[in-house]
């Protein structure tokens, strides 16, 4: 047995195969294939001296250091790899460009007798394959995009469509951000930009030519920008609005950020809002912060939803009138079964079109 090459797309084309990225732990952080597994020949520490050794002592030197590190690792590199592969899985090898790193973790296993593959040009060549992708847009699915004020609901209703089988596509959700100034309170870091690409890519494997529902949203969610292709895609799909009481938005709000009003999280919301002072005006900007200091909570969520959010988004919903359909995301379920109805009945008429 012995390693052979595989291409981007042909890895792409495999059916669950086991994908071990050997490069260091912190350029697996950074950069990833959906669903790899991080089996490093070297450390984080240990790719720094070598690194070092490079750039002061020159490349034999430097391989020679790489040598001795991951010598008495072969084994255990080796009986990783194979405990995570199940049985007659295909296992693909990876470095950053498909150079000596994989080259040597492949020449491991096949001494041992393990067939796999290497990706020809490594992660840098995938990713500049999905980013073609992205580019050519060839993608078959019908995106049916839901607008509406912040606050509306629009998140509920994407999940409970989901749960009556329609097929969704929750970008903030792989943004890790609700999109807004406020966005990211609670919820941690960001995916890197090339990151959530690669979860994007993975999310958009699983469509056909079927309905896909989205929310409407702006290029950046976060730090995340959006792919030209996906801009355009939620401009030019089927419209629908989501409507919504400001008594029940408020209170969805204060639900969803009621976990994350620690100290921390306070402060980081006050960062945010110093960052819409000049829309609000100091004044007003000053006294939402002490609505909230005072224990104003809902107060001072109505105001930032009326004075600031409501003005910035009802520009966006009036730009893509008229809406197909109209919901009230008040209630979820009842919102999403109304939807779901309606792209039955759309989809049946289609049908009989082409028939007809």
């Amino acid at each position: 047995m012995t390693w052979r090459e595989i291409t981007p797309e042909q890895l792409n084309a495999l059916r669950e195969p086991l994908i071990v990225d050997v490069r260091s732990p912190c350029e697996h952080v950074k950069e990833n294939i959906p669903h790899s597994i991080n089996v490093p020949l070297l450390s984080d520490d240990e790719r720094a001296i070598v690194g070092t050794i490079y750039a002061r002592q020159g490349e034999v030197v430097a391989r020679r250091e790489a040598l001795r590190i991951i010598s008495p690792k072969i084994p255990s590199i080796v009986d990783a790899i194979l405990a995570l592969r199940g049985q007659g899985q295909a296992l693909v090898i990876h470095c950053w460009r498909g150079g000596l790193r994989s080259e040597a973790v492949a020449s491991f296993l096949s001494v041992v007798g393990i067939d796999c593959f290497r990706l020809t040009g490594g992660y840098k060549a995938w990713r500049k394959v999905i980013l073609k992708e992205f580019a050519d847009d060839r993608y078959a699915f019908m995106p049916v995009t839901l607008h509406g004020l912040t606050g509306v609901g629009k998140t509920e209703v994407l999940a409970e469509l989901a749960k009556l089988g329609s097929k969704i596509l929750d970008l903030e959700k792989l943004a890790n951000h609700r999109g807004s100034v406020f966005g990211s309170l609670g919820l941690g870091m960001q995916p890197t930009q090339k990151n959530f690409d690669a979860m994007l890519w993975r999310s958009l494997q699983a469509f056909g030519n079927e309905a896909v529902f989205l929310e409407a949203e702006s290029r950046k969610i976060g730090k995340i920008a959006l792919p030209d292709f996906m801009l355009k895609r939620i401009a030019e799909g089927r419209r629908l609005l989501v409507t919504g009481t400001m008594r029940r938005r408020c209170a969805r709000i204060l639900q969803e950020y009621a976990g994350h009003f620690d100290e921390g999280t306070v402060n980081q919301a006050f960062e945010s809002l110093a960052l819409i002072k000049e829309r609000l005006g100091t004044k007003r900007t000053q006294a939402i912060k002490e609505q909230v200091l005072g224990g104003q909570v809902e107060e001072a969520v109505e105001a930032l939803l009326q004075e600031y959010y409501d003005p910035l988004y009802m520009h966006q919903i009036k730009k893509y009138e008229p809406y197909e359909l109209i919901v009230s995301g008040d209630d979820p379920v009842a919102a999403a079964a109304a939807i779901a109805e309606w792209i039955a009945a759309k989809t049946v008429r289609q049908a009989i079109a082409r028939l007809s």
